[in-house]
């Protein structure tokens, strides 16, 4: 397949991003800024870049410009792909220099059909939307560092426009298909997750997990974030060993150390598997995930993983967890974020039956509906959990409010919450 440069500041993106192109057998690299873009992609020559429109620094377009100026990168096509939409910005990224121009949120699907019928066309076309494929008009001129043409040469082919749909990618799709690994069998893991801040991902993890456990279940609360877990803090524990002790071992952890580094939460009766008191610029591979995983749930089940980065720790628990809560709030940008993360999880082969979509009112005044979001999503919210102004004094004394408020409205739905994770 091919080399793919993505460029946007977005870490979260950045990495929903990745999942999408590396599904489909891409290689991709990534740069979290303008600048960092630029000097990549004159060292690697990917075969398409993927660009972002506003960054700090350099924005989108400058960076469009800048490759097109140079040699080494003149001949890269470039997709545009930002939460802008207006005809102007379009017609910005084509003027400065772009193939292609995409708004977010995109589906995987669309997002890897465009990319391939961009690859395939090159760098003198444009691929619109229905992968209408044109020349670019020579009014721009050929890109700098495109070498003259020979005339001598055998005349240049010009590209098939590309066509959507299954026909578009017939023999990639049948090597995917046929090269895929066999997915690891599912656990009674429930992961829950949100790429956005402020949403209350920790809390709804910790609360349905004191939910559970509750339920006479044995229950460990797993807090995989590599840049500063909250589980801890919010339950004002002081673990001495977290996760971070299996990482010299690569994708082969000694599980039977586990024991010795979980911490136990009296008030609630969870058991914690702590997050490193610092951030890492490492965490689990996606096979030392599972291994902790199906040790961890011969003993408890069900196990709650605490997730807000796409990284290969997450990736190993969405593959087994036999449920995927997606926490969002009721904004507008969390809307954008929830609806690119289902498209990701698609791709990455969470079915939809696994997932349950959580909206947590972190706020006592509405943005959106939860009939509106419902309909961008184009999927039901399965649980609508209500403000809870007690919140923070539950946070203060280290003990979930689902424990000592079990008869709230925050409590029930949490609790209804906890029903469909176990049906």
């Amino acid at each position: 397949m091919s080399r793919i440069l993505v460029i946007d500041d977005d870490v979260n993106l950045l990495q929903m991003v990745k999942l999408m192109l590396e599904r489909v057998g891409h290689q991709v690299e990534i740069a979290k800024d303008g600048m960092q873009g630029v000097q990549m992609a004159a060292d690697h020559q990917p075969d398409l870049a993927i660009i972002d429109v506003m960054m700090p620094g350099l924005s989108g377009y400058d960076v469009v410009r800048k490759m097109r100026q140079d040699p080494r990168t003149a001949r890269i096509p470039i997709l545009i792909l930002t939460a802008r939409s207006q005809p102007m910005d379009k017609e910005m990224a084509l003027e400065a220099g772009a193939n292609a121009f995409m708004s977010k949120p995109v589906t995987a699907h669309e997002l890897t059909e465009r990319v391939e019928a961009v690859i395939r066309a090159g760098v003198n076309y444009r691929v619109h939307t229905g992968l209408l494929t044109e020349p670019i008009p020579s009014r721009l001129g050929r890109p700098v560092g495109r070498p003259a043409a020979d005339p001598l040469a055998p005349p240049r082919q010009t590209p098939t426009p590309p066509v959507s749909g299954a026909a578009a990618q017939p023999t990639s799709t049948a090597e995917t298909t046929r090269t895929s690994p066999k997915p690891p069998p599912r656990l009674p893991v429930t992961t829950v997750i949100s790429l956005r801040g402020g949403t209350g991902c920790t809390t709804i993890a910790i609360n349905l997990a004191a939910a559970l456990a509750g339920d006479a279940r044995r229950v460990c609360l797993a807090d995989f974030s590599a840049v500063g877990g909250h589980v801890a803090l919010y339950l004002h524990l002081k673990p001495e060993h977290s996760w971070q002790d299996l990482l010299s071992q690569g994708d082969t952890p000694a599980v039977a150390q586990l024991p010795g580094l979980l911490t136990s939460h009296t008030a609630s009766g969870l058991t914690v598997l702590a997050a490193p008191p610092r951030p890492l610029d490492e965490t689990l591979s996606t096979p030392a995930t599972h291994s902790v995983l199906r040790a961890l749930t011969a003993t408890y089940a069900p196990v709650v993983v605490d997730s807000r980065q796409l990284d290969p720790a997450t990736k190993g628990a969405l593959q087994v967890s036999s449920s995927v809560v997606v926490v969002m709030t009721d904004d507008p940008a969390a809307v954008q974020s929830t609806s690119q993360l289902l498209g990701v999880l698609a791709g990455m082969g969470v079915e939809m039956g696994r997932i349950r979509v959580v909206l947590n009112h972190v706020r006592p005044t509405f943005d959106v509906p939860a009939d509106a979001i419902q309909k961008a999503l184009k999927r039901p919210i399965s649980v609508d959990v209500p403000y809870e102004p007690g919140q923070p004094i539950a946070v203060r004394r280290g003990v979930p409010l689902v424990s000592t408020k079990p008869d709230s409205a925050f409590a029930r739905s949490i609790q209804q919450l906890a029903r469909t994770v176990v049906s």
